[in-house]
């Protein structure tokens, strides 16, 4: 009995062997790799295509495309570029839906799977990009949930959200959450474009501040800004005394964290958005398989009471 199971599944892996298929995976993004939050990004990819490979027996290739600097243009130019590779899928950040609506139908009636990440398309279903789901935050939520959080230490006399990418659609819906509810909470609250030069942006903080010196709730929607954001807080001695709440991580915003500048910062756990979107056009291909909703993988967030565990993970490349 054991010989003919030995037989069997000897028959089997060996059939595995002579079935072995080959899958090629593309990641578009707005981002370019040499961004740390699209390194992590990046990393979710690569080890979920070596993970699939050394347990399927299959050949997963995975690249990821994305601009050095933001740029539209570039970004629909390699998408474009990936849809001409015909591949068995492709993850997109649905930055600006307009842009990439064409190209996305494009290769959708190609036969190509495409899955939404980081930022999906925000339209009514009827007139979204049909992809398969979405991977990613909810960027309208996680604007909303760092302004509960900061509502829960205090009320502000009036807050401020600093914009680095005005037209930015994830970046506008964190913004558009978050001055919801403090309207509602009755604290003023708008939103100001500070562009992505440092040395500028402190300027523009700086000017905005002479106005409205009764400012003390800031929200940053990335490490982008919050780097001149911090520089200015710790310039003008209104470190701590302003609430400053964040998105993403990097080195200044989890310092400020530690050092009582910052209370907190919304992630996306964007080790994911790399990770799972791999895996599951692996699994639509090979099977079929879909999810019944969009994943979340955010709003999550790191504050003085878990920042020590999550640097040691940003060492490992997991955050």
């Amino acid at each position: 009995m054991r010989k003919l199971l030995l037989v069997g599944l000897a028959a089997l892996f060996l059939g595995g062997l002579v079935m072995a298929e080959e899958y090629t995976f593309y990641i578009v993004s707005h981002g370019g790799p040499g961004d740390p939050f699209w390194g992590v990004v990046m990393k979710g990819m690569q080890d979920a295509a070596e993970m699939l490979s050394k347990g399927t027996g299959d050949t997963i290739k995975a690249t990821y495309l994305g601009p050095a600097v933001y740029s539209i243009t570039e970004l629909v130019d390699m998408l474009n570029s990936a849809i001409a590779a015909r591949p068995d899928g492709i993850a997109c950040t649905i930055t600006d839906p307009a842009a990439l609506d064409e190209p996305l139908r494009r290769a959708i009636e190609l036969g190509i799977p495409v899955i939404a990440i980081n930022v999906p398309d925000p339209r009514p279903a009827g007139e979204r990009i049909p992809y398969l789901f979405y991977v990613g935050g909810d960027e309208y939520l996680s604007g909303r949930k760092a302004a509960e959080r900061m509502l829960a230490v205090r009320k502000p006399t009036r807050a401020v959200v600093f914009i680095h990418e005005v037209g930015h659609v994830g970046l506008e819906l964190r913004a558009k959450g978050f001055i919801e509810v403090m309207t509602a909470a009755g604290v003023p609250a708008e939103k100001l474009a500070i562009g992505t030069d440092p040395t500028k942006a402190v300027d523009i903080i700086r000017g905005y501040f002479a106005k409205n010196p009764d400012t003390d709730a800031i929200f940053t929607l990335g490490p982008i800004g919050t780097l001149p954001t911090v520089t200015f807080l710790k310039e003008q001695g209104l470190a701590g005394k302003v609430m400053l709440g964040c998105f993403d991580l990097d080195e200044v915003t989890l310092k400020a964290i530690e050092e009582g500048i910052a209370l907190f910062t919304v992630t996306q756990q964007q080790y994911l958005q790399g990770y799972l979107p791999i895996v599951w056009l692996y699994l639509y291909n090979k099977y079929g398989f879909l999810p019944a909703n969009d994943i979340l993988t955010g709003p999550g967030f790191v504050d003085s009471t878990n920042v020590a565990k999550v640097e040691e993970l940003i060492k490992q490349g997991y955050w």
